[in-house]
């Protein structure tokens, strides 16, 4: 499905120095339709609404924390970069109900050597696909991947290379401008949003095609935005979310078909 634009139409602080909320890396929608992000300096999880107030916090033992989303029943998941797993928690409380190492997982041969010496390109974005019972872990550099898991957190399925053969170089950028940091699933349109910091753009890629199949400059639709970590859309797919790291905003774009 091609999409005609994107619109921006509002942005606003999310920063409290008060409860942590520096830098924000991942954004989600849990079912009742607010906002969450992580924060890994602060190790807490900030559940937001849409004008970016902030409605509360969950404390939880870990760092490293980037990508979150929510899984079919409603929990909790975020990826730890640091120690390259998923983390599952209780929405009420913030409880930890599993903690999964990649390297754990069957199937993790398939991509081992790219995570001998990740370094700081280790994973950023996390996402569910409701459709195929799936989770899909994004890996930001050297080489980009989207690494589909299976929703009992046990295998991997299936590995996609992010790369200039399957439209993930523009000729105006230099290929090692193309990182990525952060992901969501349209439900919508079946088909995966992808945000690149270093390239300040946001891609489509259909995964049936194996193929990013546009791209977006937040520059060119009204907003240009410093280190976007996170992104996500609402329920009827109308409206891109994207949260920056380096001045910890909310972005809202609206979505033009």
């Amino acid at each position: 499905m091609s999409i005609g634009s994107l619109q921006f139409e509002a942005s606003c602080s999310i920063k409290s120095k008060q409860l942590g909320l520096r830098e924000p890396s991942g954004l989600a929608f849990d079912p009742e339709g607010t906002l969450w992000t992580v924060c890994d300096r602060s190790r807490r999880l900030f559940q937001l609404d849409t004008n970016g107030q902030i409605l509360s916090t969950r404390e939880v033992d870990n760092k490293g924390l980037e990508g979150i989303t929510f899984d079919a029943e409603g929990k909790i998941l975020v990826v730890d970069e640091d120690a390259g797993k998923i983390l599952k928690y209780d929405p009420d409380t913030g409880k930890e109900i599993a903690d999964r190492r990649l390297q754990d997982m069957e199937g993790f041969c398939a991509v081992a050597r790219y995570f001998e010496e990740a370094g700081n390109n280790g994973l950023e974005g996390i996402t569910c696909d409701p459709l195929r019972s799936e989770i899909l872990l994004l890996k930001e550099a050297d080489p980009g991947l989207l690494i589909a898991v299976s929703d009992d957190l046990q295998r991997i399925v299936a590995v996609d290379h992010l790369d200039g053969g399957r439209g993930f170089v523009e000729d105006e950028l230099e290929p090692q401008a193309i990182d990525f940091s952060g992901l969501c699933y349209d439900r919508v349109r079946d088909l995966f949003w992808m945000v690149s910091d270093q390239a300040s753009r946001v891609f489509t890629y259909d995964r049936r095609r194996g193929k990013a199949i546009q791209h977006f400059s937040f520059g060119a639709a009204g907003k240009p935005i410093r280190k976007a970590e996170g992104v996500t859309l609402d329920r009827e797919a109308q409206y891109l979310y994207v949260v920056s790291d380096a001045d910890a905003e909310l972005n809202r774009f609206r979505i033009v078909d």
